[in-house]
């Protein structure tokens, strides 16, 4: 890289120092010193791995939401089989489907945070 051209890299430079070592009177490049260099390499890292963990984060919260409503669309039918088993009342059934719901989200809640 031999220069440096742009108004986002120029900027972040403008930021970064005092003194900017432009190669000419327009400012439109940057001389090529290596703690600059450096330094932009870094700070653009930094950017890369905040997005990297942003995007897992969101991917991992995506994950789970798909986990949690693959669970609840059985959850009537876990419901229902159980009536069958343990000869459950309609109200018995609904209650148990409620608390395994309610069981569902807050064992849920805690891989979230």
């Amino acid at each position: 890289m031999a220069w440096i051209t742009g108004s986002a890299e120029r900027r972040l430079a403008d930021r970064a120092s005092v003194w900017v070592p432009y190669t000419s009177e327009s400012k439109e490049a940057i001389e090529p010193y290596p703690e600059i260099l450096k330094e932009i390499r870094l700070g653009l890292q930094q950017c890369a791995r905040r997005l990297a963990q942003y995007l897992h984060r969101e991917a991992h919260l995506q994950q789970e939401y798909d986990r949690r409503s693959y669970i609840e669309k059985y959850l009537p039918h876990i419901g229902i089989a159980l009536q069958d088993i343990l000869a459950l009342s309609d109200g018995d059934r609904d209650s148990l489907v409620g608390r395994l719901d309610d069981v569902l989200h807050k064992s849920r809640a805690r891989t979230e945070s």
